[in-house]
């Protein structure tokens, strides 16, 4: 039996996440340059918030538990949505980042119940981390 030694592609919409990330980042620029004016600041959050994600896209083709990503997510997400004009003080982003952290934490915590045969709990059957 041979291993694998290459990770296939993890593909958005069938292209690499950077290809998808650039395209967005010209459709920005090209409104900015003909329509209507974006700050260089508000271009820079838009391209976190893409960056963010297209990266939690990706995290959910790899891994299990997508928490982080999603809080990572949130967390991008917040300053573009205060620059787009919506009025939340810093505590009240900082409310609902933690809010959303402990409501992910408890809606995504992986089962705990140990695996029991013939009355038995099986050795190392109770984990606190996903199986990979």
């Amino acid at each position: 039996m041979s291993v694998p030694t290459t990770t296939p592609a993890r593909l958005v919409f069938g292209r690499e996440p950077a290809v998808i990330s650039a395209a967005i980042m010209a459709a920005v620029a090209l409104l900015s340059g003909f329509l209507t004016p974006i700050s260089p600041t508000t271009q820079a959050l838009i391209q976190t918030a893409v960056g963010a994600v297209l990266g939690l896209w990706v995290l959910i083709q790899v891994r299990e538990n997508v928490v982080p990503g999603v809080l990572t997510l949130i967390q991008a997400v917040l300053p573009l949505a205060v620059v787009a004009g919506v009025d939340w003080t810093t505590e009240q982003q900082g409310l609902i980042y933690s809010s959303a952290a402990v409501i992910l934490g408890l809606l995504a915590r992986p089962n705990l119940n140990p695996k029991v045969i013939d009355g038995e709990v099986v050795p190392g059957s109770v984990r606190d981390e996903p199986l990979a």
